[in-house]
């Protein structure tokens, strides 16, 4: 019990030295008598000085007033900082005072044990954590009032002050002298007076707001120590980095981190800065605005869990969390995915590209791992983003194929899928030509290059195959160079109009294009055409489909690795260059090109001329990402059509388990991206087999060259024998090349034994068959015009009809007119 007596003392003499040190403080503020001098002020003055005293105040309240709701340079001014902190806080010395006065009673009871409450035996502690919660609730309801009172009292020196802040700032400045006109007792003048050096002191000399940590201890040195234990070692994610202007307060800490290696500072993670820190992951937003150098990125780690759950009031966290300073969030509504909503951002500081969804999602604490996949950013226009977050892809169910939608309209788009927000995906196959008009009225129109990157299994196929189809609707001749040795489009041979496998065949049919090309514009500099007044004018500049030749588009697989600079393979050179003159020269003769390759790096390919055409050439047209990294795509040197928002990887699965081969991200015709999902069909080869064949006319097919005459003798070659083949072909046309051809390397061969030499022997003949080139030029007099037709004649291989019809035509044996054999004179003369 004397013990207990001690210690009750000390803690009254702690109290008492509390309340001393505070009533020496209070003497000492000029508020306290400032407050004082205006109630005595109303009290003893009358008559002409009360009304000067009283106009004085009112026209300084006033100034004060102007200056509280115009902000400046002034803000020295008294009535500084937040004052429910300051209330808290007053109030919080009250409830420790309380709370000791509280504990004593219940340790030193005087009277004995009593039954039921008294004698619980942790009456104590439930005591303090009913009180405790009592206290709790009171101070929550109190601020949720005031802030719905004063919603502005917390935004920071800079801001204006409401109507209602300034009146209880600058409203007792009037109404204390005013209150000399009215008659008050005498205890009413002693309340006045209480109140007027109350709000003296409370204006005057109320302490500023200090920055409560999350914990304590936790300042900024703590969290800097922190970083260069956990994140800058040399071990770390990012080391030798630090973080510089920091900002710490109550609710979150807001800091730059410079990196100073050659490491991103974009790569630390939420996860490492969770640790570091001990925070949740969701607390830890690090983003780059595109104004930031790559050695440099934003953190902010939010310290105080949310205040309003997410999905209740979408705009009160982002106002509170907000990632871009004088953005607003508005529209909120629900769709059958998920949630929408739009951002405005200011009209000066921050552009629509500078939006990224991780900086959303963690703004507003959006759950689960993918939350930032699940969101979609659309710009509406300079200052407005759309974010649709949707639960559920609604792409994930795939898209069928609809031949109606594959079929040009009049402005040159085929339909080949559909976006994210429902709306149909388009793709471009020829722009036309305004003002200008074949003679049977139908419009000028240039063709479409086009490019797509993604890895093993994206969708790549399932979009040229959609392509396919609609340019067999549409009437196009289709040519596919396959990467893959024939294997991608192995079901396609015997369908296309021209397919090739070989390093080899990539070469010619990039030739090829070009002189169809070349032959094309030299038979419309001889053709007519109406301009859009309907005169007659001589000499056409552009491509008319189907006046009188079709539309063409080449592909080339893999195309990367067949024009990659540095490349081992002889033909390598000469593809870069085919496709050069190709995509520089031909899209006025209605010939497109379109590339997929696997690493989308455009740089892969070289940097001389012919590469830089090929580059400009693919980011002329369509662009569609398949399945790849962010990092894969910042480096694909696709120029002004560089993605603006940030691009999230596309996973290799949906929410449900399937997969999302055709899933892409389709430019829209500018630097924005959409997430869009190809047609599919598990057997497109049969319907485009089902639609008509378009193919080049005779003289088209002249000018292609050699090896499109011959494809179907190597059609159903694996890439190995498609390239021997070719070789021998174009060693027995070495002579007949003409000179505007491009020049292919082939590799010399070995000489191969004369399979065509003569038979001296007459007695043998009757049991020794004739010998092939007897059989060739008797199959050609007897009424066989191709070579595949002397095949079938006479049992030969398709080879060595070439080799036999080009000796005999050497010999003057056989002559060719618009590809089919004559005989010139007889064999035994």
């Amino acid at each position: 019990m004397a013990a207990t007596t001690v210690a009750n003392n000390e803690s009254e003499k702690q109290e008492v030295s509390a309340l001393r040190l505070k009533a020496a403080e209070l003497q000492r503020s000029p508020g306290l008598y400032a407050g004082g001098a205006l109630a005595a002020a109303g009290a003893w003055l009358s008559g002409d000085a009360l009304m000067v005293t009283t106009l004085g105040t009112g026209a300084v309240a006033a100034s004060w007033t102007a200056l509280g709701m115009l902000p400046g340079p002034w803000r020295w001014l008294p009535g500084q900082g937040e004052p429910w902190e300051w209330m808290c806080r007053s109030s919080r010395r009250g409830y420790r005072r309380s709370l000791r006065r509280m504990r004593r009673r219940l340790k030193a009871e005087p009277y004995g044990p009593l039954p039921g409450w008294y004698a619980h035996p942790d009456r104590p502690t439930l005591v303090r954590d009913a009180t405790a919660e009592v206290r709790r609730r009171r101070c929550e309801a109190l601020r949720a009032a005031w802030s719905r009172l004063l919603p502005d009292w917390e935004r920071g020196w800079w801001r204006r002050y409401s109507p209602a802040e300034m009146a209880l700032r600058a409203g007792p400045l009037v109404a204390i002298p005013a209150s000399g006109y009215i008659e008050l007792p005498w205890w009413g003048r002693l309340v006045l007076s209480a109140a007027a050096t109350s709000w003296g002191v409370w204006v005057w000399d109320r302490p500023d707001p200090r920055p409560a940590t999350a914990a304590a201890g936790r300042d900024v040195d703590w969290y800097t120590t922190r970083w260069a234990e956990w994140i800058a070692a040399d071990r770390g994610p990012l080391p030798a980095s630090h973080l510089t202007s920091i900002e710490l307060d109550e609710d979150k800490l807001t800091a730059v981190i410079v990196s100073t290696t050659a490491k991103s500072a974009l790569s630390v993670g939420q996860d490492e800065v969770s640790i570091a820190f001990e925070v949740p992951p969701k607390a830890v937003n690090v983003y780059r605005p595109d104004d930031m150098a790559a050695n440099r990125a934003k953190l902010t780690v939010r310290l105080k869990p949310l205040t309003v759950r997410v999905g209740d009031d979408l705009p009160d966290v982002w106002q509170e969390y907000n990632p871009y300073e004088g953005s607003e969030l508005y529209g909120v509504e629900a769709t059958e995915t998920g949630r929408k909503f739009t951002i405005l951002l200011p009209r000066k500081g921050t552009p629509a590209t500078a939006v990224q969804p991780r900086a959303i999602a963690q703004a507003l604490d959006m759950p689960g791992e993918e939350a930032v996949s699940r969101l979609h950013l659309r710009a509406l226009d300079a200052r407005r983003v759309e974010v649709n977050e949707m639960v559920s892809n609604p792409l994930q169910d795939g898209v069928p194929l609809d031949l109606d939608a594959l079929r040009m309209d009049a402005n040159g788009y085929v339909v080949v899928g559909r976006d994210i927000y429902g709306q149909p995906a388009r793709w471009r196959l020829m722009i036309p030509n305004a003002g200008k008009f074949g003679l049977s009225g139908a419009p000028g129109m240039s063709a479409v290059h086009s490019f797509d990157s993604g890895t093993t299994g994206a969708g790549k196929t399932s979009l040229e195959e959609a392509l396919l189809i609609a340019q067999a609707l549409n009437g196009f001749v289709s040519w596919v160079a396959d990467g893959k040795g024939g294997v991608g489009y192995a079901s396609w041979t015997d369908d296309l109009d021209w397919l090739v496998k070989s390093p080899l065949g990539f070469a010619l049919m990039a030739q090829g294009a070009s002189a169809v090309g070349k032959h094309r514009f030299a038979e419309q500099m001889r053709m007519q055409w109406r301009d859009a007044d309907g005169d007659l004018e001589t000499g056409r500049s552009f491509f008319v489909p189907g006046e009188p030749f079709a539309p063409m588009s080449v592909t080339f697989d893999e195309f990367n690795e067949m024009a990659k600079d540095g490349s081992r393979d002889k033909n390598a050179a000469a593809v870069l260059r085919g496709v050069s003159h190709l995509g520089r020269q031909t899209r006025a003769a209605g010939i497109g090109a379109r590339a997929h390759v696997q690493l989308p790096n455009l740089d892969a390919i070289g940097s001389n001329a012919d590469a830089n055409a090929v580059r400009d050439m693919l980011q002329s047209g369509n662009i569609a990402l398949f399945r790849t990294a962010r990092a894969d795509v910042d480096t694909m040197s696709l120029g002004s059509r560089t993605p603006e928002f940030r691009l999230e990887p596309i996973p290799e699965t949906f929410p449900n388990g399937s997969g999302t081969g055709g899933l892409c991200y389709i430019a829209d015709g500018g630097a924005q991206y959409t997430q869009s999902r190809v047609m599919y069909h598990h057997n497109a080869a049969k319907v485009f087999r089902t639609l008509p064949r378009t193919t080049l006319t005779d003289r088209e097919a002249e000018a292609a060259g050699i090896a499109y005459l011959h494809r179907d003798e190597y059609r159903h070659m694996d890439a190995a024998e498609e390239e021997a083949f070719l070789t021998a072909l174009l060693k027995s046309k070495s002579g007949k090349k003409s000179s505007g051809a491009v020049v292919v390397d082939v590799k010399p061969t070995a000489p191969v034994a004369d399979e065509t030499a003569d038979v001296e022997d007459d007695d043998l003949d009757d049991i020794v068959p004739l010998p092939p080139r007897v059989r060739v030029w008797h199959a050609v007099d007897g009424g066989a015009r191709r070579n595949k037709q002397i095949a079938e004649v006479t049992d030969l291989k398709p080879s060595n009809v070439a080799n036999v019809t080009a000796r005999l035509e050497r010999l003057g044996k056989l002559t060719q007119i618009e590809r089919d054999w004559h005989t010139a004179e007889r064999l035994d003369a």
